[in-house]
C-alpha cells in the first residue's frame, strides 16, 4: 500500500469514527428544546428619566440544545433579557429585546421580540396639603380651622405626570367626630379634572389632620312659666297669672338648648299672700346657656274661683300611628288657655298638659287635624292656638 493509499484510508477511519462517535453521543444526549419565562431588564436609564410606560416585567424564550445543556445545567439566570435605553430622548420607543444564552444552546424563539416603553424626565414639586371635608356634620356641630401635618409634600415623578397635578388632598368624613380629631390620611393627587393622578411617589405619603369641633350657638326665644310655691289663705284663690316679659331669648349650644321649650322662674310663695301679689324673681336659666334677661316680675292676681291662664307652645303628639308610618306636625307646638279650679290650674305645668292628634291608623299622606288636649279632672280649654294643625304622613 503506498502512502497515498494509506494517507486516505486513514482519514476514512477517522471519518467513520467522528460519525459513529456522533451518532452514539446524539443517541445518549439527543438535540432538546426548552421553554423559560425569564426577567426583563431595563438598562441604560439615567437617573434623571422615568418610565411613564414600562415594557412587560418578563420575556418568554425557546432555547435548543443537547439534553445535558439545556435540562441538565441551565437555569433561568443563565438567560439574560434586556433592553438598552442608553442615549434615547424623552417620548415613545420601540426598543428590540436581546437575549444572551450560554454557548452551548441557543435560542430558536421569542416573545416579545421588541417593547414599546415610554420614556419622560423626572420632576420634583411641591404641593400644599387641602382638606377635603365629606358627610354631614352632625346637628349643632361647627369646625374650626384644619391643620395638617405637614402642611406640604413633595412629589417626584414624570414631568408630564406633576404638570397635570393640581391638588394634594386628604379625605376626612366628618359624620360622627369627637370634640378633636386627629387622624394619620394617605394624600391623593388630583388634575384639574379631580381625577387621581397615579405613578408620582409622594413623600411623606401620610399626614397627619387634626380638626376642632365646635357645638354652634344659636339663640331661641321661648315663653317664660311662672312657678307658684303654695295657695294663698282661704278663701283667696289664683284668678290670674303672668309675666313680665312673657318671654325671653336664650343664646347657648344648639345641642343644649334644642330640647328647651320654656324657662321656668324662681318659685313665688303664695302662703301668705293678703292680695294681688306683684314680685320680681329670677330665672332658672339651663346651665351652659345665658338669656336676655336674668330676673322677671310676675303678677299674680288673687281672687276666689276658678283661674285662667295660656300655656305657650305645649308640644303636638301624634298618636294611633299605622306600623311603618313617620309623622311630621306643622306647627309641631300650639297655646293653650285653660281655666279651672284656682288649686288645681296654680300647680298646672306645659308637661302636665298633653295634647294629641290621632292619626286614626291612616296611610302616608297630608291632613288637617283638630287637636285635642288631655288635662286634669275639672280643668277644661278655653282656647287652642291654632285650632287646626297639617299632619304629615309618611312611609318610613
Amino acid at each position: 500500500m503506498n502512502p497515498r493509499e494509506r494517507l486516505l484510508y486513514i482519514l476514512l477511519s477517522l471519518g467513520v469514527a467522528t460519525v459513529a462517535w456522533y451518532y452514539v453521543a446524539t443517541a445518549q444526549n439527543p438535540l432538546v428544546e426548552r421553554a423559560l419565562t425569564v426577567d426583563l431588564h431595563v438598562r441604560g436609564l439615567s437617573p434623571n428619566e422615568v418610565l411613564v410606560q414600562a415594557p412587560p416585567p418578563t420575556v418568554r424564550v425557546r432555547l435548543s440544545g443537547s439534553r445535558t445543556a439545556v435540562f441538565g445545567q441551565l437555569s433561568p439566570a443563565q438567560v439574560d433579557a434586556s433592553i438598552d435605553l442608553a442615549g434615547q430622548r424623552p417620548g415613545e420607543h420601540r426598543v428590540q429585546v436581546v437575549l444572551t444564552t450560554p454557548p452551548e444552546v441557543r435560542a430558536v424563539a421569542q416573545t416579545p421580540e421588541e417593547v414599546l416603553v415610554v420614556l419622560d424626565t423626572v420632576a420634583t414639586r411641591r404641593f400644599p396639603v387641602e382638606i377635603s371635608l365629606i358627610g354631614n356634620l352632625p346637628q349643632g356641630v361647627n369646625l374650626g380651622p384644619p391643620r395638617v401635618t405637614p402642611a406640604f409634600v413633595t412629589v417626584t415623578g414624570a414631568a408630564t405626570q406633576i404638570d397635570e397635578i393640581r391638588h394634594a388632598i386628604v379625605t376626612v368624613d366628618t359624620s360622627n367626630l369627637p370634640q378633636q380629631a386627629a387622624t394619620s390620611l394617605q394624600v391623593r393627587l388630583l388634575d384639574a379634572n379631580d381625577q387621581e393622578v397615579r405613578g408620582p411617589t409622594i413623600d411623606p405619603p401620610i399626614v397627619t389632620a387634626q380638626l376642632t369641633v365646635k357645638e354652634s350657638v344659636i339663640a331661641k326665644v321661648v315663653p317664660v312659666v311662672p312657678a307658684i310655691a303654695g295657695a294663698p289663705p282661704a278663701p283667696l284663690a289664683v284668678t290670674a297669672i303672668s309675666t313680665d316679659p312673657a318671654t325671653v331669648t336664650l343664646q347657648g349650644p344648639s345641642l343644649l338648648l334644642q330640647g328647651v321649650t320654656a324657662v321656668s322662674t324662681a318659685p313665688v310663695d303664695l302662703r301668705a299672700a293678703k292680695g294681688d301679689l306683684r314680685q320680681q324673681v329670677p330665672l332658672q336659666i339651663p346651665s351652659g346657656a345665658s338669656a336676655s334677661v336674668s330676673r322677671v316680675t310676675v303678677s299674680v292676681k288673687l281672687g276666689g274661683g276658678s283661674l285662667s291662664t295660656i300655656f305657650r307652645s305645649v308640644p303636638v303628639q301624634v298618636v294611633g300611628l299605622r306600623r311603618g308610618v313617620r309623622p311630621r306636625v306643622v306647627p309641631s307646638s300650639i297655646d293653650v288657655q285653660v281655666e279651672g279650679p284656682t288649686n288645681v290650674v296654680a300647680r298646672l305645668t306645659p308637661a302636665s298638659i298633653r295634647i294629641v292628634v290621632d292619626a286614626g291608623g291612616r296611610g302616608a299622606g297630608r291632613y288637617q287635624v283638630t287637636p285635642q288636649a288631655q288635662l286634669p279632672q275639672g280643668v277644661r280649654v278655653l282656647n287652642l292656638r291654632p285650632t287646626q294643625v297639617l299632619v304629615i304622613l309618611t312611609a318610613s
